[in-house]
């Protein structure tokens, strides 16, 4: 007899809980009884067909749970083992892995983040995680539940930026988007050396949050002339770094504006638009073309190994991304997190789904 499980699946445009089959390990594969998930607008995006995803699919990419089931060809698990995966999941062994571009897996911009999109996802009783031994990792025991969740995509993606920038250290930083992927920017531009963190958001409220979780300055754009603010901030020479965080088109401009010369602008963010859509570079800031400014369209780092040096940070208490899980739910009722996540309230980050 087929044994079910309970899924949070993506059905006429909406998220509704169904029995589904508990998935079986194939080779190379990990089959992970869910202790404990997240969501954010991505789900709901793929939800609502925003994403090119089947009817019926399970939906999630942020979860943590013990080894339920080890496929042919995985080493280094056991059964009962407290586990988790970065959201992105590629194969590790295409042309695009092995150079480094891990979230283009098979040769598509999108390629590794599968999980909840063309695949079923995370937000069930159980869920799979392909290529395990290049993806999963193991959790240390000092590391809650909660922590793990949120290391699976929102620090793992938010750190990127500041990562992969090479923020100088004691350099500038500056942060578009206080969402959980730009609060986790903004952690990590703390831990990796910054010595000047500023946000900037849309509008005023969640000032404290931020600085709480690293920023020295937090700006909005209906109380400050954001150039001018960031100019006098830093007497005059912009940001060895902006991180583009807020998915909105029109910040990308005002990040490359206050980066100085020979700094970098590192895109996290994954604009929506007409296919004719395009980003605009002013040109005075972009030093007509010779203003040595590096402008990083990047993905999440992902992987086993990044995800044990993510988990590493958050065992030593270097990073605390708890404080961003803003209200719980048991996976009972998940349907209402989705849709509180929907409806996004003024405070609420992201919640914390216990199985």
């Amino acid at each position: 007899m087929t044994q079910l499980m309970k899924a949070l699946v993506a059905r006429e445009g909406k998220a509704v809980v169904e029995n589904r089959p508990i998935p079986q390990a194939g080779p190379g594969e990990v089959v992970v009884r869910t202790t404990a998930a997240s969501l954010c607008s991505a789900d709901v995006a793929s939800a609502r067909g925003e994403f090119p995803t089947p009817e019926g699919t399970v939906l999630g990419h942020e979860a943590i749970g013990t080894v339920h089931e080890i496929g042919d060809g995985v080493t280094g698990f056991s059964i009962g083992q407290r586990v988790t995966t970065a959201s992105t999941t590629p194969c590790g062994h295409c042309a695009n892995c092995q150079r480094g571009f891990t979230g283009h897996c098979g040769g598509t911009a999108w390629g590794g983040y599968t999980s909840g999109i063309d695949r079923d996802g995370s937000l069930a009783e159980y869920f799979t995680v392909p290529y395990a031994s290049y993806n999963l990792a193991a959790i240390p025991d000092a590391v809650s539940d909660e922590a793990a969740v949120c290391v699976s995509d929102t620090l793992a993606s938010g750190s990127t930026g500041p990562e992969v920038a090479r923020i100088p250290f004691g350099g500038t930083v500056v942060v578009f988007g206080q969402g959980h992927i730009g609060l986790a920017a903004t952690m990590a531009a703390r831990v990796l050396g910054a010595g000047l963190v500023i946000t900037v958001k849309a509008r005023a409220g969640g000032e404290e949050l931020a600085k709480r979780v690293g920023a020295d300055h937090a700006l909005n754009l209906t109380e400050h002339d954001i150039e001018a603010e960031i100019g006098r901030l830093t007497a005059g020479t912009g940001a060895d770094c902006a991180v583009e965080a807020s998915g909105v088109i029109d910040s990308f401009p005002r990040a490359v504006a206050v980066t100085r010369e020979g700094g970098v602008v590192a895109v996290l963010s994954s604009y929506t638009g007409p296919g004719d859509a395009a980003l605009r570079i002013p040109l005075a800031q972009w030093g007509w073309g010779v203003g040595d400014k590096t402008v990083l369209s990047t993905f999440q780092r992902c992987g086993s190994e990044r995800m044990e040096r993510l988990l590493r940070l958050v065992e030593t208490g270097r990073l605390d991304p708890t404080v961003l899980l803003t209200r719980r739910y048991h996976f009972d009722d998940v349907e209402r997190a989705f849709a509180d996540m929907a409806a996004r309230p003024a405070g609420h980050i992201k919640p914390f789904i216990t199985f």
